[in-house]
């Protein structure tokens, strides 16, 4: 019973703290963009119909420009299941999201 309280209460952690990260990340996504690309720049909100958010991952080419991650997570937190989306496109491309989060602190 011990080590399913523990694995239970770890997972709750983890999901805490995936979801602290969210908020955190776009929090910041949101001031970079006022404050780096915010005139003149619309972003497209709409989610288009056959591309999942990982199809739109990969064609923002984000390593192109950090900002690109910065619209991308724009967009993204608009969309419906975006924590979840958040969680996929980060464990299918973890090296690149890396890459992005790290250019963030940059900024």
């Amino acid at each position: 019973m011990t080590q399913t309280l523990c694995v239970f209460l770890v997972r709750g952690f983890r999901r805490l703290r995936d979801r602290w990260h969210w908020s955190v990340l776009c929090l910041k996504c949101v001031g970079i963009f006022a404050r780096y690309g915010g005139d003149g720049v619309d972003i497209p909100f709409d989610n288009p119909d056959e591309d999942s958010p990982l199809c739109v991952f990969d064609d923002t080419r984000v390593d192109l420009n950090v900002l690109r991650f910065v619209v991308y997570i724009l967009w993204l937190r608009a969309q419906p299941h975006s924590f979840e989306s958040f969680l996929e496109v980060r464990r299918r491309r973890e090296g690149l999201w890396k890459w992005c989060e790290e250019k963030l602190e940059l900024l």
